[in-house]
C-alpha cells in the first residue's frame, strides 16, 4: 500500500457521467439504437448507470469515506445487515469459490454460441497497484491512487481445470464462470472476454457502447472531458497488460480486476495473539532468572484457564438414559444393572439380559465422566446474539494510511484514542492505532480485514467442559473379549492421549459421549465443549439445540453467521491451547497435552477443518517454537461439507428452511400463503412452518414463477458463499492436506431407499465445490476399502448423517465408524473391519 486517497472524480465518473465527446452515455446509447447496423450482443458495463458485472473491484471505491479495502456496495449510511447484498460491505474480496457470472445483453432473436466461449474467456492472477511493489505498480497507484487497478499479471488458470465457463440459456445472456478448485485467499485477478465470443449467427460479441469508447488508447483518441479521461486511463491499466499476453486491444470486449477475501488471516490472528501473550511472558520470566518450570508455570497464567472440578461417575448410566425407552430403563435399574459393577457381574454369572447389555453398552463402562469449565475469550455479543457480528479492535491500516501520518498524531495528541490503542500497538509492531475516527467526522465501521484482522474481545465466557477418561478396569473386561483390542496395562507416563470432540449442528456436547466407549476402549481421554449457541452456550431463547438452527445459521444476518462459524473455530483453538495447563481437581483427568487429536461430526467437521488448519500451521519469527502448543495429530472428520451456501441449499433437510425462510422475508405470496397454511394446520414457529409449506408452495408455482425464486436463491447463494468464506473448509482444505493426518467419513449410501445417501449435507450438489465429495477431493484423500495405513476417505452404503453417534439407522455402520475412529487415531492406519458396510 502506497497511496490510499482517492480522487473524487473517480467516483463520480463511475457513478454519474458518460463517456466520448461531451455527451451522455444516454445519448451515445441512443445513436447505437438508431444505427443501421444490426443489433449486436454487447457485455454489460455501465458505470453510469451503476451497471457492472461483479466481481469487480471497482465497487471497492467509497462513497465519501475514506477506503478500508471492503466491496463498497452501499454506504454506511445505507448499510443494512440483514440485506445480504449490503452485507458484502463488510468485506475485503469477493468469494474464492462461488460461481459468478458474466451478463451480455442478447438482442431478441439472437443467442450466443457456446462452443466460441472457451477460447473467449481468461483469467489471470494479478496485482493491483495499491499493493504492489515494483516501480510500475508504485507508479500507477501515484498516479490513480485508486483500488481495482492491475499492475501485473501473474499465470493465468486452466480453463477445465481451474474453472469452466457455462451457459445455462445462450439466448439470456448469461455466462456462468464455475471455479472447479478455490481460487486463492487473498489475491488480485483479471478476467477478460474477448470478441472470439460469438453469437448464433457467427457475429462477435463486442464490448459495451461505454467500453468501446474507453478501452481506446488515450494517447491516440482521447477522450473530450477530464473526468471521461480518468476512466479511460482505469480501463486502460488493463489493456496493455493483456496485450502482453498477446490479446489484441480491438477484441477485448471486456475486463475487470478483482480480488479474492483474505479467509483466514483473522483466525490466524487470534492464534498469534493467544500463543504470543504466553510466549512474551516467559521470555520475560526467564529474562528475570526463573528457572525453565518456574517460568512455564507463570506464563500458563496468560492461557485460556481449563479446569475439571467435579468427578461424575461412569458415562454407562448416562448413555443408558438417553437411548432406552422409559419402561425399559426402569426395569434395569430396579434390577440395578445401571451400574457398571453390578452389571459385569450379572453377566460374568450368566444373566441373558446383563450379557445383552454388555455387548451393546458395555464399552461406556470404560468411561470415566468429569466436568468442568473453560474460560475463552469471546468475540460475538453475548447481549445480541442475533444482530451483531464481529468487529475490528483497531482502526484500519488503510484508512491510517490514507490520512497520513499528521493527522493521525493530532488525533493521538488531541486524545481521540480508544481503550484498545495499547493492544493495537502492542500487537501490530506500532502500526495500528484506535482512534476515535467521529471526531474529524469520518464513519469507522470497523471491517475485519487483512489490514484490519485483530478483533475486538466482547467479553469472557465460562463454557462448560465435558471429560471422559479410560476406566482400565472395564477397558481390561471388554477388551479381552473383543477380537482387535488389547487390555492396557496401565495409563502412559505423560497421561493419556486425548481427543477434542465437536458435535453438529442443533446438537450438544452431551451427544458426542456416544463415541466415548469406543475412544476408552483404545486409551484416549476426551474433552468436548458446545458449539456457541448451543446446548448450555445458549442466551434465552437463542440456542440452536432447543430451538431452530437458524439460531446459529443466521439467514437474517450472514456476518453473524460468518462468526458464529469463526467464534466455534477460536473455541476450539482456545481449548486445545488451554489444555497445555489443565487445571484438574479431580484427580483422574490426566491428559497428555503433546499428543491431542480432534474428531468433528457435521459442523463439527466443518468448523474443525478450519480449525485444524490454522492450529496445525508453522509460526514465524519468535513464535516459531511455539507453534506446537496447538498442534493436533490427527483427526476423523465425520460427514462434513464444504460450499456451505450451495451444500444448505440442496440439503433435502436444510434446504427446505433455507428457501423457506428466504420466502417469508421476500415474497408477499409466499407470506399469505404461509399465514394460511399455519392457521389451518394449527402451527405456531414460522420457521418450521416455513420449511413444511416450502414443497407445496413450490409445487404449485408456474415455470416463470419458479425462475423468479430460483433467481432470488442464487443471488442469496452468491452473497452467502461470499460471506461465509472465510470460515468455509474449502478454503483450508489444502493447508490441512498439508499439515494433518485425515481419516474422512461419509455415507453415500447403496441406491436403494433402504439406504439413501446423507440427506443433510449432500454427497455432491449442482455447485462442483459444494458437499462432502468436493471436500474429499481438496482434502487429496484417496478412497479406502480395505485397511490401509495412512489417511483416506471412507464412504459407507449404510447408516445416515448421524451414524457415528446413533446406530438406529445401522448398528453396523455406527461400529464400523467408531472402530475406524478409534484405530485411526492410535496408530494411523484406516482399519476396516466389516466391509459389507463400505461403499466398494
Amino acid at each position: 500500500m502506497k497511496k490510499l486517497v482517492l480522487s473524487a472524480t473517480i467516483a463520480t465518473v463511475l457513478g454519474l457521467t458518460g463517456c466520448g465527446g461531451g455527451e451522455t452515455l444516454e445519448e451515445l446509447q441512443n445513436e447505437a439504437e438508431q444505427s443501421p447496423t444490426p443489433p449486436t450482443s454487447r457485455i454489460v458495463f455501465d458505470p453510469a448507470a451503476s451497471n457492472l458485472n461483479v466481481p469487480n473491484d471497482l465497487l471497492m471505491i467509497p462513497n465519501g469515506d475514506l477506503f478500508d479495502f471492503t466491496i463498497n456496495t452501499v454506504s454506511v449510511a445505507e448499510f443494512d445487515p440483514g440485506n445480504p447484498q449490503h452485507a458484502l460491505s463488510a468485506l475485503d474480496g469477493w468469494s474464492t469459490q462461488h460461481p459468478f457470472t458474466i451478463n451480455i445483453n442478447v438482442p431478441e432473436g439472437s443467442s450466443l454460441n457456446e462452443d466460441t466461449l472457451m477460447d473467449a474467456i481468461h483469467i489471470y492472477e494479478a496485482t493491483q497497484a495499491l499493493e504492489g511493489e515494483s516501480q510500475i505498480c508504485q507508479g500507477i497507484a501515484a498516479e490513480a491512487g485508486a483500488p481495482g487497478l492491475p499492475c501485473e499479471l501473474g499465470d493465468e488458470l486452466v480453463y477445465g481445470v481451474d474453472y469452466v465457463a457455462q451457459m445455462p440459456d445462450p439466448s439470456s445472456g448469461t455466462i456462468n464462470v464455475v471455479p472447479l478448485k478455490p481460487l486463492k485467499s487473498g489475491q488480485g485477478y483479471v478476467l477478460a472476454m474477448t470478441e472470439s465470443l460469438r453469437d448464433s449467427a457467427g457475429n462477435a460479441v463486442k464490448g459495451s457502447t461505454t467500453w468501446d469508447l474507453v478501452k481506446q488508447d488515450p494517447e491516440v483518441n482521447p477522450l473530450a472531458t477530464p473526468d471521461q479521461l480518468q476512466l479511460q486511463g482505469i480501463v486502460n491499466t488493463f489493456i496493455p497488460l493483456l496485450e502482453d499476453r498477446g490479446l489484441v486491444r480491438e477484441r477485448v470486449s471486456y475486463a475487470a480486476y478483482f480480488s479474492t477475501q483474505s479467509t483466514g488471516e483473522v483466525l490466524s490472528t487470534i492464534r498469534k495473539m493467544e500463543i504470543g501473550e504466553y510466549a512474551q511472558t516467559l521470555q520475560g520470566a526467564l529474562g528475570q532468572g526463573l528457572p525453565l518450570q518456574q517460568a512455564q508455570a507463570a506464563a500458563a497464567g496468560t492461557l485460556p484457564e481449563v479446569t475439571a472440578s467435579v468427578a461424575a461417575g461412569s458415562v454407562y448410566p448416562q448413555i443408558l438414559q438417553v437411548s432406552l425407552p422409559a419402561d425399559q430403563l426402569a426395569g434395569i435399574q430396579a434390577a440395578g444393572l445401571d451400574n457398571c459393577s453390578n452389571l459385569f457381574t450379572a453377566a460374568g454369572a450368566g444373566d441373558p439380559t446383563a450379557g445383552q447389555l454388555v455387548g451393546q453398552f458395555g464399552a461406556f463402562c470404560a468411561a470415566d465422566l468429569a466436568v468442568g469449565s473453560a474460560s475463552l475469550p469471546y468475540y460475538s455479543s453475548a447481549d445480541m446474539p442475533m444482530d451483531q457480528w464481529w468487529r475490528a479492535a483497531c482502526t484500519s491500516g488503510a484508512m491510517l494510511q490514507a490520512m497520513g501520518q499528521e493527522q493521525v498524531t493530532q488525533l493521538i495528541a488531541a486524545g481521540a484514542v480508544g481503550e484498545n490503542n495499547a493492544l493495537c500497538q502492542a500487537l501490530s509492531d506500532g502500526q495500528l492505532f484506535d482512534l476515535n475516527l467521529s471526531a474529524v467526522g469520518i464513519d469507522d465501521p470497523r471491517h475485519l480485514t487483512k489490514y484490519n484482522p485483530i478483533p475486538e474481545q466482547q467479553s469472557v465466557q465460562d463454557v462448560p467442559v465435558q471429560y471422559t477418561v479410560p476406566n482400565l478396569a472395564f477397558q481390561n473386561m471388554v477388551a479381552a473379549s473383543t477380537p482387535g483390542l488389547e487390555p492396557i496395562a496401565a495409563m502412559p507416563e505423560n497421561g493419556w492421549p486425548v481427543v477434542i470432540l465437536q458435535h453438529g449442528i442443533t446438537s450438544k456436547k452431551e451427544d458426542m459421549l456416544a463415541m466415548t466407549g469406543a475412544l476408552s476402549l483404545f486409551g484416549f481421554a476426551t474433552v468436548a465443549i458446545d458449539h456457541p449457541l448451543h446446548g448450555e452456550r445458549g442466551f434465552g431463547q437463542v440456542n440452536a439445540t432447543t430451538g431452530s438452527a437458524t439460531a446459529y445459521m443466521n439467514l437474517a444476518n450472514l456476518l453473524v453467521t460468518r462468526d458464529n462459524l469463526r467464534q466455534s473455530i477460536a473455541d476450539t483453538l482456545a481449548l486445545r491451547l488451554g489444555l497445555n495447563a489443565l487445571n484438574d481437581a479431580t484427580g483422574q483427568v490426566t491428559i497428555n497435552p503433546n499428543a491431542v487429536s480432534y474428531v468433528g461430526h457435521s459442523l463439527g467437521g466443518i468448523t474443525g477443518t478450519a480449525a485444524l488448519a490454522i492450529a496445525n500451521s508453522e509460526l514465524d519469527g519468535q513464535l516459531a517454537d511455539f507453534a506446537s502448543m496447538t498442534a493436533m495429530e490427527s483427526a476423523t472428520l465425520a460427514m462434513p461439507g464444504g460450499g456451505i451456501a450451495g451444500f444448505l441449499l440442496d440439503s433435502p433437510t436444510f434446504g427446505p428452511v433455507v428457501k423457506g425462510s428466504l420466502l417469508a422475508a421476500s415474497s408477499e405470496d409466499f407470506q399469505q400463503a404461509l399465514q394460511a397454511y399455519m392457521v389451518e394446520n394449527g402451527l405456531t414457529d414460522p420457521v418450521s412452518a416455513a420449511a413444511q409449506f416450502y414443497p407445496l408452495f413450490e409445487q404449485s408455482l408456474s415455470g416463470a414463477q419458479k425462475a423468479e425464486i430460483e433467481s432470488t436463491f442464487a443471488g442469496f447463494a452468491f452473497a452467502a458463499q461470499t460471506v461465509v468464506d472465510a470460515a468455509d473448509p474449502n478454503n483450508y482444505a489444502a493447508t490441512v492436506a498439508e499439515n494433518t493426518n485425515v481419516h474422512l467419513i461419509e455415507v453415500v449410501g447403496d441406491g436403494s431407499e433402504q439406504n439413501l445417501p446423507d440427506q443433510v449435507i449432500p454427497n455432491s450438489t449442482s455447485l462442483p465445490l459444494a458437499g462432502t465429495e468436493p471436500l474429499i477431493q481438496l482434502l487429496g484423500l484417496p478412497n479406502i476399502v480395505s485397511t490401509t495405513v495412512g489417511e483416506g476417505a471412507v464412504r459407507f452404503n449404510q447408516g445416515g448423517h448421524s451414524s457415528l453417534l446413533d446406530p438406529s439407522s445401522s448398528a453396523a455402520a455406527t461400529s464400523e465408524m467408531q472402530t475406524q475412529v478409534g484405530a485411526f487415531l492410535s496408530n494411523g492406519a484406516i482399519v476396516i473391519s466389516n466391509e459389507a458396510v463400505i461403499a466398494q
